[in-house]
């Protein structure tokens, strides 16, 4: 069978299991996926076992920041290229911890590129922020990291008159709403299958790890047909 062919009827048949187990508790992790689009500064559009799926940031949001005079946009655009240079045209894993999937059917996850965790890295460096009430057992961990950016100065942080009309929003339900239906990434677009690079052996998969401070560990690159994820000692679940 051709590896491309295979690859995506595993990927089908994984996230076929996943949909069955979106209400455990327990983590688990999916991919390699490919990253065909960033929308914004917490939503992206990947390839998964050759289907298009939406996956939103979990326990990060986009900053808000409603600037008298410039409004939220200059922010937004901001954020949205920080994400992008993380994870366009990328190969990714998705952890999830909790539900699979929003209310809108997008994918909540976290986001791995190599070592890096994406979520805390945006948030490190002041592209995001902690959705305080968030389920996600690592929202004390990101709100830690949003009060280094905050105290530093860090990205969007190094106007301080965005720390003067930041709106935080307290979960990504809360965020999504504040933007309207038109920024939930939900729609699916009518359009030829994007260009899938192979994932081969020889070219590596992976992006090197950028710094951040101690957080949770990758998880295990296992295969596609292994998801199980064993969550990092000192998980900041409550």
């Amino acid at each position: 069978m051709d590896t491309t062919v295979g690859r995506r009827l595993a990927g089908v048949a994984l996230l076929a299991t996943l949909v069955g187990a979106s209400t455990a508790h327990a983590q688990s992790q999916l991919g390699p996926a490919y990253v065909t689009r960033v929308v914004d500064g917490d939503t992206l559009y990947t390839e998964v076992g050759g289907r298009i799926e939406v996956v939103r940031y979990l326990g990060v949001n986009t900053p808000r920041i409603e600037h008298p005079s410039y409004g939220p946009e200059r922010y937004a655009t901001a954020a949205r290229e920080a994400n992008r240079r993380l994870v366009e045209g990328k190969w990714v894993r998705l952890v999830f911890d909790g539900p699979l999937r929003d209310v809108h059917g997008r994918l909540l996850a976290y986001v791995w590129v190599g070592d890096t965790f994406v979520n805390a890295v945006l948030v490190h460096r002041g592209y995001g922020e902690a959705a305080v009430a968030s389920s996600a057992g690592y929202a004390s961990y990101f709100s830690m990291l949003q009060d280094g950016a905050l105290r530093d100065a860090r990205g969007l942080w190094r106007d301080r008159d965005a720390q003067t009309y930041h709106r935080p929003r307290p979960t990504e339900l809360a965020a999504d709403e504040d933007r309207g239906p038109e920024f939930t990434g939900a729609r699916v677009f009518s359009a030829p299958a994007p260009f899938i690079p192979s994932l081969s052996a020889s070219s590596p998969a992976y992006a090197p790890s950028l710094g951040v401070p101690a957080g949770p560990p990758p998880p295990p690159r296992s295969s596609i047909g292994s998801p199980s994820y064993v969550a990092p000692r000192g998980s900041m679940r409550k």
